[in-house]
């Protein structure tokens, strides 16, 4: 019994430095997660194509990562939130989208669409899915670290587009 506690107690130990445990994350995502973690998780309130095959997808804070999407010498700002979308097509190609694009519509829900308080929307144009959009992976971060996905310990998983 007595190195059967032992092993017990090595894998315990090795689950809460090794970062998640599971959906549940009842022992926590470990010590990288919680030095990199704002405190600040995403979801996806919509992920979807259109009549026109343009991929809509909307990504919510939900716990306050407030901040700009990019620097601006008019509002005396420096970009604190740094985000990108990246789409994988039915072929398994990628196709990385950031705030800079010139082809995709992209806003937050403040300040003219520069500054990102609850949501974020991204608009592709009409016939980007015609090779299918089967996935999405958001990331995002600022300076102090990661907002991670949903309350899980991961900051940018691939998700099924609806």
């Amino acid at each position: 019994m007595h190195s059967l506690a032992k092993l017990g107690c090595a894998l315990l130990c090795a689950i809460l430095l090794t970062g998640c445990t599971g959906p549940s994350n009842l022992f926590g995502c470990g010590e990288a997660y919680e030095n990199m973690y704002g405190g600040d998780d995403y979801t996806f309130t919509s992920k979807e194509v259109d009549q026109n095959n343009a991929l809509n997808v909307t990504v919510k804070i939900l716990n306050g990562a407030a901040g700009w999407l990019e620097g601006s010498d008019e509002k005396e700002v420096d970009a604190e939130v740094y985000v990108t979308l990246r789409v994988k097509n039915s072929a398994g190609d990628e196709t990385v989208v950031d705030f800079q694009s010139s082809t995709w519509e992209i806003n937050g829900d403040s300040e003219d669409g520069s500054n990102w308080v609850t949501y974020l929307w991204y608009q592709s144009p009409d016939g980007f899915c015609d090779d299918g959009c089967d996935k999405v992976n958001f990331v995002a971060g600022f300076q102090d670290g990661f907002i991670y996905y949903d309350g899980t310990c991961d900051t940018s998983p691939w998700v099924d587009v609806d």
